[in-house]
């Protein structure tokens, strides 16, 4: 099978081919083909040879792909778990770049910042009614599940099963003392972790869940039209930011190709066919929120994922999310 000689193990959510050109880059990636078609076309238009196969998979599964073993047809890794990017770079799976390439936002000069995502709370009107406009930071919501008499369900990414949910799990531990108080006043209502945003947004979007917290904001902002009970919340204290990272993996066997794709996903050209809200310019909007605090790439982002410190976040974790009223 295809995907079984490109990857070991890999279980793709998807398998696309963008152009018919015969210098072909193949891109292993999380983020929704849909949202990286646009990019992917117009590099594919500026060579007339060139396409790009894309696959799709959830971050934990690439990054065992990548330890397992890639075939060398792999030449681009992106991903939004940026703390199993930094430890694949530290760990030797990547190559240095060109200088070019170096000089944007990276890290060691192998791993690059292509987007940012920023992350928000989605809430349904109809079943919190006005009390929503009270909302307006994390302690403010901790207060107001605080005397909620009737129960109410509320989902957020099961960090179990999300290495996305486990990494904004620890980013709020570090910048919010609050956030086992969160986690405690969920739990005592109806708290549903979830794999994945999609199904997130979808049980807020019918009515199933009356708030998502730390959803990704890109995900949300199309369905606002169509769905008119649902409201984004970008909490006044502080807004946490994914940055969406690429790299060459260490025996790709077309490193040129490849350059050329980051390059131009970096360029002005490649943002501006991304969606605005995850474009790297997002930083300097003016925002409803509080301050945006984008993820840094840096060293610290492996502490978390010791298996010790794994084991203590999770004694927690079962603990306060697992309450009952």
């Amino acid at each position: 099978m295809f995907t079984a000689t490109l990857a070991h193990g890999l279980t793709p959510e998807g398998n696309f081919v963008v152009g018919q050109g015969n210098q072909q880059v193949t891109v292993l990636g999380t983020g929704d083909f849909a949202r990286i078609q646009p990019v992917l076309a117009g590099f594919v238009q500026n060579g007339s040879d060139r396409s790009v196969r894309y696959i799709q998979a959830s971050s934990r599964e690439i990054d065992q792909a990548v330890r397992a073993g890639l075939s060398e047809e792999i030449d681009l890794v992106m991903s939004s778990a940026v703390d199993l990017q930094v430890r694949l770079i530290n760990d030797g799976f990547g190559q240095s770049l060109s200088d070019e390439l170096t000089s944007s936002t990276n890290w060691r000069g192998e791993l690059v910042q292509w987007a940012l995502e920023p992350i928000v709370t989605l809430v349904n009107r109809r079943l919190i009614g006005e009390d929503v406009d009270q909302l307006r930071s994390r302690a403010a919501l901790i207060q107001w599940l605080k005397h909620q008499n009737k129960a109410l369900t509320a989902t957020l990414y099961d960090p179990r099963e999300s290495g996305v949910g486990y990494l904004l799990s620890q980013q709020d531990l570090l910048q919010d003392t609050q956030f086992w108080d969160l986690i405690d006043q969920l739990g005592r209502h109806q708290l549903r972790p979830n794999c994945c945003s999609g199904e997130m947004i979808d049980q807020v979007v019918s009515g199933e869940s009356a708030l998502a917290y730390n959803v990704i904001e890109s995900y949300v902002t199309p369905l606002l039209e169509v769905a008119p009970d649902v409201q984004i919340l970008r909490f006044n204290d502080y807004q946490l930011a994914i940055p969406r990272t690429g790299f060459i993996p260490r025996g790709a066997d077309d490193r040129d190709l490849a350059l050329e794709l980051l390059s131009y996903v970096v360029s002005d050209e490649g943002q501006s066919r991304l969606s605005p809200t995850v474009r790297l310019a997002v930083l300097n909007r003016s925002n409803a929120g509080g301050p945006m605090k984008p993820i840094r790439l840096s060293p610290a982002l492996i502490v978390h994922l010791d298996p010790v410190a794994r084991d203590a976040f999770f004694k927690v974790w079962d603990q306060r999310s697992q309450r009952t009223r």
